[in-house]
This record gives structure tokens, C-alpha cells and sequence, in this order.
């Protein structure tokens, strides 16, 4: 997956139970992959409704713990480093983690380990269902590592479940209960139901539909952004009839970016034909505009020229 790419997870709740869960207080729980297992809750959220929303982008940290312990939060006992798919990473002799460089499998982080006994540990970037951009633990190796190499493979696939009394940042040992694994490896998004305690894949082609992009914004900006900082400040801005509507930015090389309107996944039928109607509007086009904008005046940068397309 190349910097920038967003992966997303639709988990629509039907009413019913909806109404089971809320009032016994579960939350809706996500972990994601790394060297073929899960043992960390990447977010926990109370305040999901009937369709809810989770993202996330290739961007990570890097860190030491000095002990992996179920239904325990995570402690990060060295400095963190950011890092991405394809460095190596030197924790030295005093415990101090250096800058990331190239180097090692392409698809991993590599740790350089000339301390001795560690628990390495990844952190990464995500938009949770209330579309807050955080970087917080998804991974612990469970056995310590002694001076050497490891590599740890973060994999596009994530876990999703209902539990009670678990919170961000929560390392396990056992299997969730009733939990679905989502494999984004060869797609960008996916849509999972929890109807009557079960998951399923909605196939209602009458009540589901497939996003589609609705606009699409090519810039050129006077200097470079960082992609996740201008997506959280335009997705800020999709509030109201525009709640609705996500936005994808990739890097098109140098300081050119494009940026993408899209539905959000897995909306309803009449959901997606009112979102579809309300961009046709001339004036939301330019509304939607205006929000990359303000955007790009807030994280400092301006534009060369901007180019827009509808669907």
C-alpha cells in the first residue's frame, strides 16, 4: 500500500441490536493485524450508531515495551520514532530509538536491537467512527526480543467485535469473542452487518449500494502537505448534509495531491441517491472545493492551480 492510500471499514449495526448492546454497555472494538496476529485494541468507541465509519493510512511508530500483559494498556518505555513500510530502526545500547532509514523487506519495519531484552511494539494512524484522526498501539510482541533483528509485517486486515469494559490501547492474549476478521489486502473498503448477534456481508442490492466518487480535485501546492493532516482538516468539515461524504488524498508526486470526494461505504439505497443528488448541485461542488481550501490556508500552504471534476 503506497503513502497516502486510505483503507476503510463500514460496520452498520441493525436497530435491534443496536438497542442489546448499548444498554449493556459493549463497544465496538477494532485491532489490526501484524505478524499474522492481533493482541492489541487499536480503538474502542462507546458512541457508535446504526453506521459507522473506520480508517486508516500506512503511517506508524515505532516502540519498546518492557512487558506484554493482557487486559493491561500499553507502555511505550522508549521514545517512539515514526516509521514506515520498508525502514529499519536502531534501538541502541542506552534504549534510545534513532531515525528511521531504507532497509529490510519492503512490506515490514525492521528493528535493530543493540539493547538486549525488549518487547517491540508498533503504534499507527487511524479516523475513528466520530472521524478523529489518532496514532495509538496495535501491536505488542508478546515474548521479549534479546540484542539482534525482528521484523514486524503489519498486514491490511482488521478485527472487529463488541466488548464491555475494554478501552484504547488494551493488550490480549485470548480470542475475542465473536469477532470478523476484514481482509483489505487486495481492496480499499468493505462493509460488514452485526445483525441478530451475527456478522454478515449486506446483499441487499436494494438497501446497499457500491460509493462512488463524486468529485475529484487535482492541486498543486506551493509546498508539500502531509496527507493525513489534510485529510483530518477537510474530513472536519463534512458535517451536516454533508455528513454523508468522505474525502481521500493521495500524493500524485512533489506537492501535487489529489484529492477525492467519495459516499461513505455501505450507505442505504435512498442514502446514496440523496448524496448523489445533493453533488450534483453546482453550489456543493464548490462548497466541497472551498472546504480543500480552507484547508490548505490552515496546515499553510497555498495552490498553484486546482482542477475539479464531477462523477
Amino acid at each position: 500500500m503506497t503513502d497516502g492510500q486510505i483503507k476503510s471499514v463500514d460496520i452498520q449495526i441493525a436497530p435491534e441490536d443496536l438497542k442489546t448492546l448499548k444498554s449493556s454497555g459493549y463497544k465496538l472494538c477494532f485491532a489490526k493485524k501484524v505478524n499474522d496476529s492481533y493482541n492489541v485494541v487499536w480503538q474502542s468507541a462507546a458512541g457508535y450508531l446504526s453506521d459507522n465509519t473506520f480508517s486508516w493510512q500506512p503511517l506508524y511508530q515505532i516502540f519498546g515495551s518492557n512487558t506484554f500483559q493482557g487486559n493491561v494498556t500499553v507502555h511505550a518505555a522508549t521514545n517512539q520514532v515514526a516509521v514506515g513500510l520498508g525502514d529499519e530502526v536502531t534501538l541502541d545500547r542506552d534504549g534510545l530509538l534513532g531515525n528511521a532509514s531504507s532497509g529490510g523487506p519492503v512490506t515490514s519495519i525492521t528493528l535493530n536491537n543493540d539493547y538486549g531484552p525488549i518487547h517491540p511494539g508498533l503504534s499507527a494512524y487511524s479516523t475513528d467512527i466520530n472521524g478523529r484522526g489518532t496514532t495509538t498501539p496495535i501491536y505488542v510482541a508478546e515474548a521479549p526480543i534479546v540484542s539482534g533483528k525482528d521484523v514486524l509485517t503489519p498486514v491490511e486486515a482488521v478485527q472487529v467485535w463488541f466488548e464491555q469494559d475494554v478501552v484504547t490501547s488494551t493488550m490480549f492474549s485470548t480470542a475475542r469473542s465473536n469477532a470478523v476478521e476484514i481482509d483489505l489486502t487486495e481492496v480499499n473498503s468493505a462493509t460488514r452487518l452485526y445483525s441478530a448477534g451475527q456478522w454478515s456481508k449486506p446483499k441487499n442490492s436494494l438497501l446497499y449500494t457500491d460509493p462512488a466518487t463524486i468529485v475529484t480535485l487535482i492541486a498543486a501546492l506551493t509546498a508539500a502537505v502531509v496527507i493525513q493532516d489534510l485529510v483530518s482538516k477537510i474530513t472536519s468539515k463534512l458535517t451536516g448534509v454533508y455528513k454523508d461524504v468522505k474525502v481521500e488524498v493521495t500524493s500524485l508526486g512533489g506537492s501535487t495531491v489529489k484529492i477525492e470526494y467519495r459516499e461513505q461505504p455501505g450507505l442505504t439505497g435512498a442514502r446514496s441517491a440523496q448524496t448523489r443528488m445533493l453533488l450534483l448541485n453546482p453550489t456543493a461542488v464548490d462548497q466541497l472545493a472551498g472546504f480543500a481550501l480552507e484547508s490548505f490556508a490552515q496546515l499553510g500552504v497555498g495552490y498553484v492551480t486546482l482542477n475539479a471534476s464531477t462523477a
